[in-house]
């Protein structure tokens, strides 16, 4: 009897340990040389973001978290949060929320995105797959002003539903990994995207690099009386940790 306690003692910690070892979470950030191109419009004009506003590069960053586990049906999680926030002055001539601007027009751009994502790993070898799907929560605004014309702006604050994938491919015996992932939906002449791919390295204690190129494209048609067919692309280099 005292065997068999002992026994199922040592196979209640070997499991647990088995477990443990499966539980793991992702700590990371980049920064992002983007660079910005397209267009949009609300209520006027259509807008170019290089020559009416002035806007090339955002320079900015990104940073994530995941949580991965070994509970059946329950998907694992990833949080990500990107950046994208500018200023700029430049003379220019357009209308915008039915108000016409001219001379120096002052703007501000906000492209703020927090991605929730909910996957499953597939294949988990020296070949990892996983699917799922990405909540991305876009915070977005625009205001102008100008000497000669009261500042208007435009909010758009929404839940984009998207399709989420991710490859990774260990290359072995080095730490080296290729991995690629995208976010992606369209519908009713609306499209999203957001596509990584890059190379990443990672110790055995867990601290990691990586360097890639990430593009995004927000095209909307007739959202709020907003149209927009815009860009964002650039490459990215940062660092992580893996526990």
């Amino acid at each position: 009897m005292k065997k068999n306690i002992v026994l199922l003692s040592l196979s209640a910690v070997l499991a647990l340990g088995a477990n443990a070892d499966i539980f793991g979470f992702e700590l990371g950030g980049a920064y992002w040389g983007a660079k910005t191109s397209g267009d949009f419009s609300y209520k006027g004009d259509k807008i170019d973001l290089d020559r009416d506003l002035g806007y090339k590069d955002f320079n900015t960053n990104f940073v994530w978290a995941s949580f991965e586990h070994p509970i059946p049906i329950i998907p694992n999680l990833k949080i990500q949060h990107t950046q994208l926030d500018e200023k700029s002055s430049k003379n220019a001539s357009f209308t915008f929320d039915n108000k016409t601007y001219t001379g120096t027009v002052n703007s501000t751009l906000k492209l703020n995105q927090t991605d929730f994502i909910f996957y499953y790993e597939l294949l988990d070898n020296w070949v990892n797959f996983d699917f799922g799907v990405n909540a991305k929560y876009i915070d977005a605004s625009t205001q102008v002003d100008s000497t000669t014309q009261t500042a208007s702006s435009k909010d758009l604050n929404y839940v984009i539903p998207m399709v989420y994938a991710k490859a990774k491919f260990d290359l072995p015996f080095s730490g080296l990994s290729l991995e690629s992932d995208i976010s992606y939906i369209s519908y009713d002449s609306n499209t999203f995207y957001d596509l990584k791919g890059g190379l990443s390295y990672e110790t055995s204690f867990g601290l990691g690099a990586t360097v890639g190129y990430r593009t995004q494209k927000i095209e909307l048609d007739d959202v709020s009386d907003v149209y927009s067919d815009i860009q964002v692309k650039g490459a990215y280099a940062g660092l992580f940790y893996h526990f």
